[in-house]
C-alpha cells in the first residue's frame, strides 16, 4: 500500500493555510460576521474586567472560545485580530492533515487520503468558518483532531488512544456542546466493537472519567454562582422551546418576508413565549428558568403534535439536505451553496451505505457523529452551522472514498490500491 509522504502531508497543509488566509482577505466575510461573535466580543470584555460568568439570557455560554478570545486580547492588545485569525487558520490547517489522517485509518488507501485532503483544503463552506471570531473554527479543528484518537482507538484498541480522544474531545465539548449527544453513540460503538468485556468498560469508565473531569471546574463555578452544574453549556430548556412555540414552527414552515419587521422579530428568536414567561422567571436562578422553558416547551408540543411532527419533519429534512435553507437565504448564496454541497452530499450518503453493508464495524464513528447531531436535529432544532462544522469533513471523506470507488470500478484508474473494505473482502474469498 503506498503511503502518503511527508512532503505530501506538508503541501497539504500550506495549501489549506493559504486559502483560508486568501477566503479572508478577499470573501468579503468580516471577522465578525456571524450571529453570535459580537457577544463573545462581549464577554471577553467582561472577563478581563473580572467577571467570569458567561449566563445569557436562554443558556450559559460554553467557555473555551471567549476564554479564548480574552487571552489574545490580552496578550496582543490591539493586534489581537490579527493573531487570532492567524490562530485559528493555523489550526484549521492542522485538522485537514488529521482529516487525512482519519481518512487513513479507515480506507487505508492513498488516493482517498489525499483527495480527502486536497478537497477539505478548499471546502468553500469550511472555509467560510474558518477566520470568523466564534466558537465554530476552533470547535471544528479540536473535534476532528479527537475523532482522529478515536478512530485510532477502534483501529487498535489502545487505551493510550481513547484517553488523548478523551483529553481533546473535552476540549472541543467545552468550545461547544451539541457534540454531546454524539459521545453516547460513541460509546457504544466502543461496545459493539469490542464486544462487553471488563477490559471495554473499564476502557469506557476512563473516557467518561476524563470527561468529567476536565468539566468540573466550569460546573462547580457554575453550581456555585448560577444554582446549576452545567458540564460545558446549558439551556437545555431554552433551546428545546426556541424549537417548540408557534413562533419557531411559522419561522421554519412559513416565514413572512425577509424584508419584513416579522422577519426580523423571528430571525432573532424575539418570541412571544419568551415575553410571557418573562414576569415567571425574573430573579430567579438559572436552573429555575431553564426548568420553565422546558416545561413550557413540553406542554406546547403536547397541545400541538401536529405542528410538533410537522417541526421534526423539517428539522430531518434541514439536516439532510445540502447547502443553505432556502427560505433564509438570497437564492443565488442558497443555489451557490446548494450545488456545491450536493455531490459531496450524495456521494457521501451512497458510500456510507455501501461501506457499512461491506463492513460496518470499520464504519461505526460515522453512524455516530451523524446519529448524535441528527439526534440534536430533532429534539431542539436543526442549524445548518452545527452540520456543518460536525460531520460535513466526514461527508467530505466519504464523498472521496465514492469518487475513488467509482473511477477504480468504472475506469480502472488508481486500481494499485484498494480500499480497506475491499481488501477485507478479498482475503474473506
Amino acid at each position: 500500500m503506498k503511503n502518503i509522504t511527508l512532503k505530501e502531508f506538508v503541501l497539504v497543509f500550506f495549501l489549506a493555510v493559504f486559502t483560508r488566509y486568501m477566503f479572508s482577505i478577499f470573501s468579503g466575510v468580516d471577522n465578525f460576521a456571524g450571529p453570535d461573535n459580537w457577544r463573545y466580543l462581549q464577554q471577553s470584555v467582561r472577563i478581563l474586567q473580572g467577571n467570569f460568568n458567561l449566563e445569557e439570557k436562554l443558556f450559559i455560554t460554553a467557555p473555551l472560545f471567549p476564554y479564548i478570545l480574552s487571552l489574545f486580547k490580552w496578550l496582543f492588545a490591539s493586534k489581537f485580530v490579527l493573531a487570532l485569525e492567524a490562530f485559528q487558520i493555523i489550526l484549521s490547517g492542522v485538522s485537514v492533515i488529521f482529516l487525512m489522517l482519519s481518512s487513513k485509518l479507515i480506507f487505508r488507501n492513498y488516493y482517498i487520503t489525499l483527495l480527502t485532503g486536497l478537497v477539505y483544503s478548499v471546502y468553500p463552506v469550511t472555509l467560510y468558518y474558518a477566520h470568523q471570531f466564534s466558537q465554530e473554527s476552533i470547535f471544528q479543528s479540536l473535534f476532528i483532531i479527537s475523532m482522529y484518537y478515536f478512530l485510532l482507538y477502534m483501529d487498535k484498541g489502545r487505551l493510550n488512544s481513547l484517553l488523548k480522544f478523551s483529553l481533546i474531545f473535552s476540549l472541543a465539548l467545552l468550545t461547544k456542546s451539541i457534540i454531546l449527544l454524539i459521545f453516547p453513540f460513541l460509546m457504544l460503538s466502543v461496545l459493539i466493537k469490542f464486544s462487553l468485556t471488563k477490559k471495554t468498560v473499564g476502557h469506557i469508565i476512563s473516557c467518561l472519567a476524563i470527561l468529567l473531569l476536565m468539566t468540573f471546574p466550569y460546573g462547580a463555578y457554575n453550581k456555585l454562582v448560577n444554582g446549576s452544574y452545567v458540564i460545558a453549556s446549558s439551556g437545555q430548556g431554552g433551546h428545546f422551546l426556541t424549537g417548540h412555540n408557534d413562533d419557531f414552527y411559522t419561522y421554519i414552515s412559513n416565514p413572512p418576508p425577509r424584508d419584513s419587521v416579522e422577519y426580523r422579530r423571528l430571525s432573532i428568536m424575539e418570541y412571544k413565549i419568551f415575553d410571557q414567561l418573562k414576569p415567571i422567571i425574573e430573579g430567579k436562578n438559572h436552573k429555575f428558568q431553564q426548568d420553565i422553558y422546558l416545561q413550557a416547551g413540553i406542554k406546547w408540543s403536547l397541545e400541538n403534535p401536529k405542528k410538533l411532527f410537522e417541526i421534526a419533519w423539517i428539522n430531518f429534512r434541514n439536516f439532510m439536505m445540502p447547502g443553505f435553507n432556502i427560505l433564509h437565504h438570497p437564492f443565488n448564496m442558497w443555489l451557490l451553496t446548494f450545488m456545491i454541497s450536493l455531490p459531496i452530499f450524495i456521494f457521501a450518503y451512497v458510500e456510507i451505505i455501501r461501506n457499512l453493508f461491506a463492513n460496518y464495524k470499520s464504519h461505526l464513528t460515522i453512524v455516530s457523529i451523524y446519529s448524535g447531531m441528527l439526534s440534536v436535529a430533532i429534539i431542539f432544532y436543526a442549524y445548518n452551522r452545527y452540520r456543518t462544522v460536525t460531520i460535513e469533513p466526514y461527508y467530505v471523506m466519504y464523498a472521496c472514498s465514492f469518487v475513488v470507488y467509482f473511477l477504480q470500478e468504472n475506469f480502472k484508474f488508481f486500481t494499485a490500491t484498494k480500499t480497506s473494505t475491499e481488501n477485507l473482502l478479498q482475503s474473506q474469498k
